[in-house]
């Protein structure tokens, strides 16, 4: 039997430079992968969930409502909706008048309270105008169950339950 300087390797000298390869791929996978998925989502924001969306325990007929930003990048809220969850009605329903998001830095905090609240409400430098009610104002009630819903542009949602 002879071998030539040319020739593939074999036996366990083959499997030895499969094994180098496997492990060089492992790890090369393993330190690009988390980057190149960050690199390839937008920075801060997790596409299969909506909107950042936290609710504080409700606390002396108020609630606070957190839409949060993530790193550096504001929320893109398309849309806000609070609905009554025993009859369906929708008692407050917003949308942006630009289409892009400017907030950033701890302004999306909207506080609801039992009782009388603006139909319609600024954060940062965007403006939000209320389709429902047409009135300035709308009303929620002490021990009422509502559910709070937010809408990004890409249509993805998030929602939450609450009772003042």
């Amino acid at each position: 039997m002879s071998t030539s300087a040319g020739a593939p390797p074999r036996g366990p000298e083959r499997d030895r430079m499969a094994t180098r390869i496997f492990v060089a791929a492992f790890i090369l996978v393993g330190l690009v992968a988390p980057f190149a998925f960050e690199a390839a989502v937008m920075p801060g924001y997790v596409y299969f969930v909506g909107p950042p969306l936290d609710l504080d325990a409700p606390r002396n007929g108020q609630v606070v409502v957190h839409i949060d930003v993530l790193g550096k990048q504001p929320p893109d809220i398309a849309r806000i909706r609070v609905t009554d969850l025993a009859t369906g009605a929708v008692v407050w329903d917003v949308k942006p008048t630009t289409p892009t998001s400017e907030c950033w830095n701890r302004c999306w905090n909207l506080t609801l309270s039992a009782g009388s609240n603006p139909a319609s409400f600024t954060a940062g430098h965007q403006q939000f105008n209320a389709s429902v009610p047409q009135n300035p104002s709308f009303s929620l009630r002490r021990g009422t169950a509502y559910l709070f819903v937010v809408w990004d542009s890409k249509g993805r949602v998030a929602h939450d339950r609450f009772t003042l």
